[in-house]
């Protein structure tokens, strides 16, 4: 799932008042939108300043594209300002020793700490708890280029996401005479 980190000047009640004309549902914590399987959440940060810029945290799973529209959709409009993406990879036959031995084998990941902090092309990967964690976040006083960023981690999540083949789904090739 992707996380996004942002703050606007919208404080969370009008948010919530904006939100309804997309058809996302007010929860205890949050506003969310569902459609098969995919979910798109907005999640107010707990302590807010009353008079800056106020934090929320998105998160969606799914395509980089869909999040894309449905983020400029819900706040686009209030040009929001990003801070950090994160994404968590998790898969189920790969443990902590099975991903730091896969990261090590690869020259082009730098190893900043051996216990597992690697880092490429800007982009820190954190692996904890048997997950691969992509965080990129932006320097003090700058913000982030959310496209951009998505797209880097989705191409380095490609890299790692171990590919399973079935060899049962290929089917026979015929030549036309």
């Amino acid at each position: 799932m992707y996380k996004i980190t942002c703050f606007a000047t919208i404080s969370p009640e009008n948010l919530g008042d904006a939100l309804k004309g997309l058809r996302f549902t007010s929860k205890r914590d949050c506003f969310e939108w569902q459609l098969d399987g995919h979910i798109f959440r907005i999640e107010p940060f707990k302590n807010q300043p009353r008079d800056s810029l106020k934090g929320y945290r998105v998160y969606f799973n799914g395509s980089i594209d869909g999040g894309i529209y449905l983020f400029d959709s819900a706040l686009g409009w209030l040009t929001p300002t990003i801070s950090g993406i994160e994404y968590e990879l998790y898969h189920y036959s790969k443990t902590t020793n099975d991903w730091l031995k896969d990261l090590n084998k690869r020259p082009s990941f730098k190893c900043l700490d051996p216990r597992g902090i690697f880092i490429k092309s800007e982009t820190t990967l954190v692996i904890v708890n048997d997950k691969v964690n992509f965080q990129i976040r932006s320097p003090k006083g700058k913000h982030l280029k959310m496209i951009e960023c998505l797209k880097r981690i989705d191409c380095l999540r490609e890299e790692l996401q171990p590919v399973e083949i079935d060899i049962f789904s290929f089917q026979k090739e015929e030549v036309a005479i």
